[in-house]
């Protein structure tokens, strides 16, 4: 492989191997550590140090495919460099994104360093009141350092009042977080009208009922919701993070394969037993609400753990990413098969799974159950409050009812 062809991998700001294409092999991706680094380096849980390369034959490795662009995203950032960029492939689009994304892996070209990411005020696009597409500024100017997957229109920010907390005086070296420190999302107004508001509710709902969530924050007159990163450390660092395609050695394109009872296993697997009951309730929890608030996009990337290096304690990551999506797909379905099937359980199911699969007692999943539902049920108050101050959410917020009252009965059925 030769320069151009490769980059440079860091774990934690250290450098860690270096990621290229095969010259034999089309689509086919080689990497290789350092051979100098440590086992705290690994990029993965699934790909510990080795002397060996790793090759990937359907793109680049999950871990490095975890966080490409999709949707509008990724299609602002090929208009943009396909004409300076030669072989516009996945390598290339890392060496764009890489400086700045989800997790504590980091990718610049080789010989090079991340690069810092430029900072923004959170404050003001939470109190923004203007009528230009703000977002489609975002977009633009931050494009380019938004290494975070999804279809749903969305940018990485670094806020600057999260920044200056972390440069307080200190008698340690002054660090701070070098790239993003918010997800901003919007929404399409055509495909997925208020979708920003359809998730800062269902995300309400879920911490209501015992989930643990990432700080949000509904701004720009509904225009976009803030979610501040769950992986930032205490230390101006980031913590790894990884989602069930990774951990299960999938490409991005297979997030729909597999069940809900292979994540459970798969929990069991990787998160540290002195976490795992509580993953387990937790899991459990983001489940089931899911299939409540008509959620059928719960798939695998969905879902993920985090930890501070793979030699440390891993932990199930706080949820998110959920959306009533029966709102703009009617008769939606499971984005997994439960049960053999994609149909949303009822009570009855759901209890099973709790047990069979999560290793609940009856008793506290229908416990569990219980919370989901005043969960819920407060919600909707939330919801009915504002429609009455948007009347242009009127029509979405009435069909968010619906599916969640549909929801909440089949919680109680059986």
């Amino acid at each position: 492989m030769s320069d151009e062809q490769q980059l440079d991998i860091f774990c934690d700001g250290n450098l860690s191997g270096v990621l290229g294409r095969s010259h034999l092999q089309p689509r086919t991706y080689l990497f290789n550590y350092q051979a100098d680094a440590s086992d705290a380096l690994a990029v993965s849980l699934t790909m510990p140090v080795i002397p060996d390369q790793y090759i990937f034959q359907q793109g680049v490795h999950p871990i490095f495919q975890m966080n490409l662009p999709e949707g509008e995203l990724r299609e602002t950032l090929r208009y943009s460099f396909q004409k300076t960029v030669q072989h516009f492939d996945d390598l290339s689009l890392l060496s764009i994104v890489g400086h700045s994304q989800i997790g504590r892996v980091r990718i610049a070209e080789i010989g090079e360093q991340p690069a810092t990411m430029p900072q923004q005020s959170v404050q003001e696009l939470q109190h923004y009141a203007g009528t230009e597409d703000l977002f489609a500024d975002l977009l633009q100017r931050f494009g380019r350092y938004s290494g975070i997957s999804g279809v749903q229109p969305k940018v990485l920010v670094r806020d600057e009042a999260t920044i200056a907390q972390a440069e307080l005086p200190s008698d340690l070296e002054q660090v701070t977080w070098r790239d993003s420190t918010h997800i901003v999302k919007a929404w399409n107004p055509e495909r997925f009208p208020h979708l920003a508001a359809n998730e800062y509710f269902c995300l309400k709902a879920a911490e209501r009922a015992g989930l643990e969530i990432p700080h949000i924050e509904l701004s720009a007159q509904g225009k976009l919701l803030i979610v501040k990163r769950f992986d930032l450390d205490k230390k101006g660092g980031y913590l790894g993070f990884e989602d069930f395609c990774v951990l299960n050695g999938l490409a991005t394109e297979d997030k729909y394969l597999g069940s809900y009872q292979d994540i459970a296993e798969r929990i069991r697997q990787f998160v540290s037993p002195a976490y795992l009951h509580d993953a387990m309730e937790q899991f459990f929890l983001s489940v089931a609400l899911s299939c409540a608030v008509r959620n059928g996009d719960a798939h695998l990337k969905n879902f993920g753990v985090i930890y501070a290096d793979p030699e440390a304690d891993i932990r199930l990551a706080p949820a998110f990413d959920i959306v009533s999506t029966a709102v703009y797909i009617p008769n939606d379905h499971l984005a997994l098969l439960f049960g053999g099937s994609k149909f949303f359980p009822q009570r009855k199911g759901l209890i099973t799974f709790g047990r069979r699969y999560c290793g609940l007692t009856e008793r506290r999943t229908q416990q569990l159950l219980e919370w989901i539902l005043h969960g819920m049920d407060a919600t909707l108050a939330d919801i009915a409050a504002y429609q009455r101050e948007n009347p242009s959410f009127a029509e979405i917020g009435a069909r968010m009812q619906h599916v969640w009252r549909e929801g909440m009965n089949d919680l109680r059925a059986g």
